[in-house]
């Protein structure tokens, strides 16, 4: 009976015992995660604290972002605006979506109605040119293009460069930004340069023209040697493919390169016998008389020094200043060989005209010696092969 008793405490202390320790292990754990619960808490309340300055910071980065955005908005705005050159922006259709005022200025000068936004480019009458459409094609295939546009208002004509950008984004082109520069007015100001220059031109030529006349009533017997020469200098020119200036040049200059012959007394330019030394070297002085008359006339072209080194030769041989070669210009080197072969051709009081056979045989003889050889060489070819005549 007593060790029954005994059982019965001992297994009831280690039921006890038991339920002590879990109660223990509940409490330890309940105050556990209480205490992370409160780790937690205070993670969370920095995690709060930190986000909420976060978005402080970033909402007023936005606020000044979004600030600066309008304000660059609004300073781009007034330069579109106040632009002076016309500006157009196209959708991916090629409809106008705007046109800053400078644009709906002209569109509304060119155009039979102002109501052009959300129209197709392509509807535009100044645009409609074959060459236009082109270009808008090339805007959708992702080129930037440029072209003169040319519309005419009323009897008078404007005149626009446009160029053009195209846009895209992830789907493809998605439209155009055209930019258009009124150039009328310099196009205007070119045109009447180009018609004073012409006038111009026309003067000086008509002021040659009546110095030459001078030179031929001065010495009757070589009336109409200086324009035979020019003809052939400038056949010579050409077919040496000779820029247009130098072939002004020719032109001009075969008009009056013997003006210095007005200071030889007309007996000796008429006299029928060989010349002596004295009388050869006061006819010799023509160029540098030439020279000096023309030298301080400002011509677009070197008239005075053509006409100062038409007789001078390649050897060194010439007058007045001896030079050679390529010290000589090629405009008076064309020249030296034409006024040789007219001069050859035609009758002077102290012999007759030679043929045009002797002529050219003279000048073969002496290519490379006295005249540039391939000036020879092209003269030769208009008379035997071109059939070149002074008419």
């Amino acid at each position: 009976m007593e060790n029954q008793i005994q059982t019965s405490i001992i297994i009831t202390s280690v039921y006890f015992s038991i339920f002590i320790l879990v109660t223990v292990y509940l409490i330890v754990r309940l105050k556990l995660k209480q205490i992370e619960l409160e780790k937690s808490r205070e993670k969370e309340k920095d995690f709060n604290k930190t986000l909420q300055k976060v978005v402080t910071i970033r909402t007023k980065k936005l606020k000044e972002s979004e600030k600066n955005y309008k304000a660059l908005y609004e300073y781009n705005k007034e330069l579109l605006e106040k632009s002076p050159a016309g500006i157009i922006k196209l959708d991916k259709k090629l409809n106008i979506e705007y046109a800053n005022p400078e644009m709906q200025k002209f569109l509304k000068s060119s155009e039979n109605y102002t109501h052009f936004i959300g129209k197709n480019i392509n509807e535009l009458s100044c645009f409609a040119e074959k060459k236009n459409l082109q270009i808008f094609e090339q805007l959708i295939a992702g080129k930037n293009v440029s072209s003169e546009i040319i519309h005419k208002k009323n009897s008078d004509f404007l005149y626009l460069i446009m160029k053009g950008s195209p846009i895209f984004d992830e789907h493809g082109f998605n439209g155009a930004v055209l930019h258009f520069e009124d150039i009328t007015e310099r196009i205007n100001a070119e045109k009447k340069l180009k018609e004073s220059y012409e006038m111009l031109r026309k003067a000086t030529e008509e002021i040659i023209q009546a110095m030459a006349a001078t030179i031929d009533l001065r010495d009757p017997y070589t009336a109409g040697h200086q324009k035979r020469t020019q003809i052939l200098a400038l056949a010579i020119g050409k077919k040496m493919n000779a820029n247009k200036e130098q072939l002004e040049a020719l032109k001009f200059a075969g008009m009056i390169f013997d003006i210095g012959k007005i200071s030889i007394p007309s007996d000796l330019l008429s006299k029928p016998g060989k010349l002596s030394e004295l009388e050869f070297a006061v006819v010799k002085n023509h160029s540098q008389i030439g020279y000096e008359i023309l030298k301080k006339i400002e011509f677009p072209w070197p008239i005075a020094k053509i006409v100062h080194q038409h007789h001078e030769r390649l050897n060194g041989s010439g007058y007045p200043n001896r030079l050679k070669s390529d010290e000589i210009l090629l405009e008076a080197r064309i020249l030296a060989v034409a006024d040789v072969m007219e001069a050859m051709t035609s009758h002077r009081p102290y012999r007759e005209a030679f043929s045009v056979k002797y002529a050219l045989n003279e000048l073969k003889k002496r290519k490379g010696i006295l005249y540039d050889p391939k000036v020879v060489d092209v003269c030769i070819e208009l008379f035997e092969k071109d059939n070149f005549s002074y008419s």
